[in-house]
């Protein structure tokens, strides 16, 4: 599979288009939005695939706006933005279009296609209103008051102020004449807006959408589905295809301009961004993804903060590591790849690959990221940031390993109900914390010790429950024994009350952009 990335338009739309030699149509998959379209990244670069496959070109693509596409206010962005993504794919000489919408990019694709243009939809919800409606309940729950500032509510992975909710609100369904396909987990029904539509059961859409990114499952016989009726509605003639049209570097503000770029022997996918006149002796920052996500949700805080640092001189990597976002083969049912050795070594392959000296190094991850970035001992960087730490170990696990691990957690057996009810009422707690130091989550001054050893600062950012699991596993040691302004390297705790793991809250995201810039400033002073 060749996948051909880039920019188009103003404001800039980031597309990745996928086009055989010869194509009998063009597939818009539009991304979900927030949450939704972290969890589905992988399962949509799937269909790509699968579509090419069958002779059909497709375009994927972040609205500008969003992840790692260009700045955009404009609150009729998402539509905009697909039928954008429907013009790149036409640069390529195919002229049949199929619209696909998954979940809240339903209505977005119903709004973009033309009368003449197919659409799938799959999993719609009623309507825009009623998708805002459930997430606002959503965030409410998870995020609390401080979800809103300023009038821009934060929802789960997507900020929305009262323009675009209007907008999203306003997005219903109609009747159509043109082919159109409705899948529907089991037990679904259609929107009824669309009138007398035969839906289709496909399995696998809750256990999909319905977890945390960790949980979820590439639904692949569902993937099939879908191409199986793009294959049938599509003309079996093909026309000869050219590359698309896309810019290959994207020019922002203050100079700074963004190219992608594949970096060591895995061509792991990243986006470098970088200010026109980089000092020679300016510092180079990798930022890591949390989990295996790609930048959009609410983990498209690392674009904003990317571009911060850019505008103060620092050279800015953002990497997807294997199994993340635009990195390696894409499988059905594939296993996530969590505190694995594959990623300690792509790390030292996109490090070796920049080819930047130690001194000059900043490493910057989110949960998982954050332990990758903590296993940087050959590296030395000069310094480690690590946004919502919350697993110290210091072996690496085998892929797949702890995902299934925390979905054993998550859904314990009687038995193991029954043993965990016994271990905490017959083994003392004292015991029971100094067992968990050495046990899965490991112990916060091994974890940082090799680290602090090579003289690198490592600054670990966390909202309450990580701060309690920190001190827990003997954190308040290590911030004593390695505290600033002593010999070799040091430990810095920043607790954000009130923050979430996620940095679904505004008050973290806000909270990390600062700190992180603050914290580079520090270190290399002279690139400011």
């Amino acid at each position: 599979m060749t996948t051909h990335h880039g920019w188009s338009g103003l404001p800039a739309i980031r597309a990745a288009v996928q086009v055989p030699p010869s194509a009998r149509a063009g597939v818009v998959i539009c991304p979900p939005l927030g949450q939704e379209g972290v969890i589905a990244y992988r399962t949509l670069r799937l269909l790509a695939d699968r579509l090419e496959a069958r002779g059909v070109g497709s375009v994927r693509y972040d609205p500008s706006g969003r992840g790692d596409s260009g700045p955009d206010a404009d609150p009729d962005a998402q539509v905009r933005s697909a039928v954008r993504a429907a013009a790149v794919l036409r640069t390529t000489g195919v002229s049949r279009i199929v619209f696909v919408g998954l979940a809240s990019s339903a209505f977005v694709a119903a709004a973009a296609a033309r009368d003449e243009d197919a659409l799938v939809l799959w999993d719609a919800p009623e309507s825009g209103r009623a998708w805002l409606r459930r997430q606002r309940a959503l965030a409410s729950i998870t995020i609390g008051p401080s979800r809103v500032v300023d009038d821009v509510q934060s929802l789960i992975g997507i900020d929305v102020d009262p323009a675009e909710a209007a907008v999203l609100s306003a997005l219903r369904f109609a009747p159509r004449t043109a082919a159109t396909a409705v899948f529907v987990r089991p037990g679904g029904r259609p929107p009824k807006a669309l009138g007398d539509v035969q839906p289709v059961e496909v399995p696998g859409t809750a256990e999909l959408l319905d977890g945390t990114s960790i949980h979820a499952r590439i639904p692949s016989d569902a993937v099939d589905r879908v191409v199986s009726w793009i294959d049938e509605h599509v003309p079996a003639a093909t026309v000869r295809t050219r590359p698309p049209v896309l810019d290959t570097v994207v020019d922002l503000d203050h100079g700074v301009a963004e190219r992608i770029v594949h970096l060591g022997p895995e061509a792991l996918f990243a986006v470098e961004t970088a200010p026109a006149r980089s000092a020679d002796d300016g510092p180079v920052v990798v930022l890591h993804n949390g989990a295996a996500e790609h930048r959009v949700g609410a983990t498209d805080y690392q674009v904003t903060l990317a571009r911060a640092l850019a505008r103060e001189g620092a050279r800015v990597v953002r990497v997807d590591r294997r199994g993340t976002g635009e990195s390696s083969v894409v499988c059905g049912q594939e296993r996530d790849h969590l505190f694995a050795q594959e990623w300690i070594d792509d790390q030292s392959e996109i490090v070796a690959a920049l080819g930047v000296p130690a001194d000059r190094l900043a490493l910057v991850g989110m949960c998982a990221g954050a332990w990758v970035a903590g296993r940087a001992r050959a590296e030395a960087p000069r310094l480690v940031v690590q946004i919502s730490p919350n697993d110290y170990r210091r072996r690496p696990a085998a892929p797949g390993s702890y995902s299934d691990a925390v979905r054993a957690v998550d859904s314990p057996s009687p038995a193991r109900l029954w043993l965990r009810e016994r271990y905490n009422a017959l083994v003392p707690e004292e015991l029971r914390a100094r067992i968990a130091r050495r046990d899965r989550a490991g112990g916060v001054v091994e974890h940082v010790r090799p680290l602090v050893t090579n003289g690198t600062d490592v600054v670990l950012i966390t909202a309450d429950e990580d701060a309690e699991l920190f001190h827990r596993l003997g954190g308040g040691t290590a911030l004593r024994r390695w505290a600033p302004g002593g010999p070799g390297g040091s430990v810095a705790l920043v607790h954000v009350p009130g923050g979430d793991h996620s940095l679904f809250s505004p008050t973290m995201r806000a909270a990390v952009l600062a700190e992180v810039r603050s914290r580079v400033a520090a270190a290399f002073p002279v690139h400011a």
